[in-house]
């Protein structure tokens, strides 16, 4: 079930969807708050609390993070150039702070252990967030047992003292948002 996020009604049908600019559908509004792009309701009705369209900017960066799964995580390789992954968000507070998994041994670990500056990005329909920003490994054994997750054992098969398994805690500096058509940055 759909609910747009910015009247709150319930869209139950795929011609109840909001349209982007090139038509194509959009899932998070409803056809009478956003179509072609424009926003079809004004900021003068009723703001429904904890609906996207009404958040601020760093929630809303939130918001599509928890729908995302998947992040891109770019360190800086060998030779200097950015190395962009996919890799899974297994926690985050916010866009503040971002956790990873990987491999101790991993071109990204190596890479964090070098250069500690690194870069994450997101999309979800036309919304997008560039951070930018420090990412530590992280090996302690408290910490890696507080974020153990049971599917891990199928990349981790010791459990959480795994001497393969190892986290990724990265700490958003600035980010740079593309969100309902409005560009914004925030620095932390």
């Amino acid at each position: 079930m759909h609910i747009c996020q910015s009247c709150g009604r319930i869209i139950d049908s795929p011609e109840l969807f909001g349209t982007h600019g090139d038509g194509h559908r959009n899932e998070d509004y409803c056809i009478n708050c956003f179509k072609n792009g424009v926003f079809s309701c004004s900021s003068e009705v009723v703001q429904p609390v904890g609906l996207k369209r009404w958040m601020k900017d760093e929630d809303k960066a939130s918001w599509i993070l928890d729908r995302c799964g998947y992040v891109t995580l770019s360190t800086i390789n060998e030779e200097g150039f950015p190395r962009p992954v996919a890799i899974d968000v297994i926690a985050h507070d916010g866009i503040r702070e971002i956790w990873m998994t990987t491999y101790r041994n991993s071109a990204k670990a190596r890479h964090l252990m070098v250069n500690r500056k690194a870069g994450i990005s997101f999309v979800r329909e036309a919304d997008s967030a560039s951070l930018t920003g420090k990412a530590e490994v992280v090996t302690d054994k408290d910490t890696l047992r507080r974020y153990w997750k049971d599917f891990f054992s199928h990349y981790y098969p010791d459990g959480p003292y795994d001497e393969n398994y190892c986290l990724i805690r990265f700490s958003t500096q600035k980010a740079r948002l593309w969100i309902d058509g409005k560009h914004s940055v925030i620095t932390f």
